[in-house]
């Protein structure tokens, strides 16, 4: 057996086209990933075909009631009773939350082969071209854009895209990871280590306290309800001691921050990698500075610059444990200057 690794699976022609006329039921999305568990694999054999898909939904027109919730339980306002005028922006991570159900759709579908239990996201990234407003109709695109093996397991990328009126007006990729039920046979590589420089601390500029009701809250605002985000019991069920925040809450609490300092001036981007989970409640730390290179924590993301640019802020950003100093969330925040 060759243990030559990664392993990038091509996607093979034709594309196929899935139409979807609305967001698919959160409870038979549920009962159909229990299933799939139980005859899915959590790995691929090296010559594994994998279907080029792209699942659509059109017409869909954002909640101004869910956005302003929202923007409260992420921090990016401080009461879901303002008054939101008709044609108020959406913020870039909200756009997110909008692919909740296309991924639950994409995973449970025939055409991807892989145990949907498993994926647990590790990364996302985004751009924002300009603003998108709550009056617009958006169409959604949801594809997958590839397949990597390693000697831990699966890197799974879907690639998101908004249009509005045919142009694309927010575009990101969400990365999966599902770990690997076998061991490599090559001993000698499985052993192999890698030495991390340990990066310094961030200067603390806010502190952050994560209610132990985040993760419901978040579900209701973004669809995302993962029972290991909701309650004690739910999570213990999943393997969790305490229930934890879901990661683009902690992302979009930090995108509230980025805004509030550094504006959101388009086009705008982020670039996140989720490490360990917060379990709630905490008190956390959002740590940044002006960023030294371009680029987030999210590898292979295609998204974002070569190089800094002289006409943007570019920022870098982490939040950690308050005590204990452990990560949560790294990457990059960037936007153009105010006078572009």
């Amino acid at each position: 057996m060759d243990t030559a690794l990664p392993t990038h699976f091509e996607l093979s022609d034709p594309e196929i086209l899935v139409e979807i006329k609305k967001n698919p039921s959160i409870t038979a999305l549920f009962s159909k990933v229990v299933f799939l568990s139980m005859i899915r694999p959590a790995t691929l054999d090296d010559d594994a075909r994998v279907s080029k898909v792209n699942i659509v939904f059109n017409g869909v027109k954002p909640d101004g009631q869910k956005i302003r919730r929202y923007k409260q339980v992420c921090g990016f306002s401080s009461s879901v009773e303002a008054n939101d005028p008709p044609d108020s922006c959406i913020p870039a991570s909200y756009l997110q939350t909008l692919f909740i159900g296309l991924l639950g759709k994409f995973i449970t579908t025939s055409h991807f082969p892989i145990n949907p239990m498993g994926l647990i996201q590790i990364g996302q990234s985004f751009e924002q071209k300009r603003a998108v407003k709550t009056n617009e109709i958006l169409d959604l695109s949801c594809q997958l854009q590839g397949i990597t093996k390693t000697l831990k397991g699966l890197q799974t990328q879907f690639l998101l895209e908004i249009f509005s009126d045919k142009q694309v007006v927010w575009q990101g990729i969400s990365t999966f990871f599902t770990r690997s039920k076998t061991k490599p046979e090559n001993k000698a590589v499985e052993k192999k280590v890698v030495e991390k420089k340990e990066e310094p601390f961030l200067d603390i500029k806010e502190r952050i306290f994560v209610p132990g009701d985040t993760g419901r809250k978040y579900a209701g605002v973004s669809g995302d309800y993962n029972p290991h985000h909701l309650y004690g019991i739910t999570a213990k069920m999943i393997g969790f001691k305490h229930p934890i925040a879901h990661g683009m809450w902690s992302l979009a609490r930090v995108m509230a921050s980025m805004e509030k300092n550094f504006g959101s001036h388009y086009p705008l981007t982020a670039d996140a990698s989720f490490k360990l989970p917060i379990f709630m409640l905490a008190t956390i730390t959002l740590g940044y500075a002006p960023a030294k290179k371009p680029g987030g924590q999210n590898e292979s993301t295609e998204i974002g610059p070569d190089e800094i640019k002289s006409d943007e802020t570019r920022i870098d950003f982490e939040l950690r444990d308050e005590k204990k100093g452990i990560p949560h969330l790294k990457g990059q925040f960037a936007c153009a200057l105010e006078n572009n």
